[in-house]
């Protein structure tokens, strides 16, 4: 019973110290971000995408990881959906994209406005982790910070190890038109502090 009392106060200033972390923490809104690309066929026809369920966290250090489920992918046409995954991204055995970075959270409080930040993360995807950069406005009002690109990321699924033979696949089920490798890459994240 002593002992327990002599650890008692390790084990409240541990658990308020628990409760000082997730009150930092901040949860995307999965409703008000997005990650959009764009197919592009015969050269020229540009076809949008975007991935509807992201899920994230950010702490108060401006350290991040957003996931989604390529599952989610939405182009407004399901079948085409339905190919994309099956076809292209192989979902069945690489079903998420993930990416994690940090936001220069020191420099965007002191700033109190919108800055442009290129912003270094990691992709996952296709189960290869590739460094890219993304061009944002970061925005922190309150409680909320806001994070969008102010020009595309251009990302090629052969970087991610992607087969060739799965662009050709899905080339195929639209009478072998010829489909780029490369796509632009938008993304709109907003994060609420819990």
């Amino acid at each position: 019973m002593n002992k327990f009392l002599a650890m008692l106060p390790f084990v409240i200033g541990t658990t308020a110290m628990s409760f000082t972390v997730n009150a930092d923490e901040y949860v995307l809104d999965s409703d008000a971000s997005s990650i959009n690309f764009a197919t592009i066929k015969k050269a020229y026809t540009v076809e949008p995408a975007n991935l509807t369920n992201v899920e994230g966290k950010l702490d108060d250090d401006g350290a991040f990881s957003i996931t989604s489920p390529l599952s989610s992918i939405s182009t407004g046409i399901p079948i085409r959906d339905e190919r994309l995954n099956a076809l292209f991204f192989n979902a069945q055995s690489f079903p998420t994209l993930s990416v994690a970075g940090t936001f220069p959270m020191d420099e965007v409080e002191k700033s109190g406005r919108q800055m442009q930040v290129s912003l270094p993360v990691k992709v996952t995807l296709h189960g290869k982790t590739v460094d890219v950069n993304f061009d944002v406005n970061v925005l922190k009002l309150g409680d909320t910070l806001v994070a969008y690109t102010y020009k595309p990321t251009i990302i090629s699924g052969s970087s991610f190890g992607i087969p060739t033979e799965n662009l050709n696949k899905l080339a195929e089920t639209v009478g072998s038109i010829p489909l780029s490798d490369t796509v632009p890459v938008n993304v709109s994240l907003v994060f609420n502090k819990k």
